[in-house]
């Protein structure tokens, strides 16, 4: 049950990559990084996003191809990378959420629900999270907020 209501939200999203020309995962991405003050190392993305770190390599190289994020080195730890949401992915991702409010039932029909069932669901989902996921992860997800085109210290702390 839960693989087909992904899925069912998954084609929403897809149907609005289609009309930018960006994959659900990318808008995941960008969305990731506009959340967490617009920069992330490679393995942050791939475990608030819970992919592989090969996965989070090839989703990364277009979008950085397109001028939508910067890959750079951590000059404090020279070993690590960090990404960046440039203002172009910005943009973009202002595009997409505007494109969100548009449509009705995004990312999923839910007017079969009462807004009591749709509370329940959610706090369920979280205690699901919480055993197989953790706290720290539930938080970041629960505690993240669209910050687009805000630009931090960290942010400008690498080089590119």
């Amino acid at each position: 049950m839960i693989r087909a209501l992904y899925f069912c939200m998954e084609e929403q999203w897809a149907e609005l990559g289609r009309r930018y020309d960006i994959t659900p995962a990318q808008q995941h991405i960008l969305f990731l990084l506009s959340t967490n003050q617009n920069v992330l190392t490679p393995t942050e993305i791939g475990e608030l996003g819970c992919w592989h770190n090969s996965t989070v390599t090839r989703l990364l190289k277009p979008l950085k191809e397109r001028g939508l994020i910067r890959i750079g080195i951590d000059k404090e730890k020279p070993r690590f990378k960090k990404v960046e949401i440039t203002p172009e992915g910005s943009v973009l991702l202002k595009q997409l959420v505007g494109a969100v409010k548009d449509i009705e039932n995004f990312p999923c029909d839910t007017s079969c629900l009462s807004k009591e069932e749709i509370v329940n669901f959610l706090a369920y989902a979280q205690k699901i999270l919480d055993v197989n996921i953790g706290e720290p992860f539930k938080q970041k997800v629960i505690n993240g907020r669209i910050g687009l085109g805000e630009r931090t210290e960290e942010a400008l702390d690498y080089q590119i």
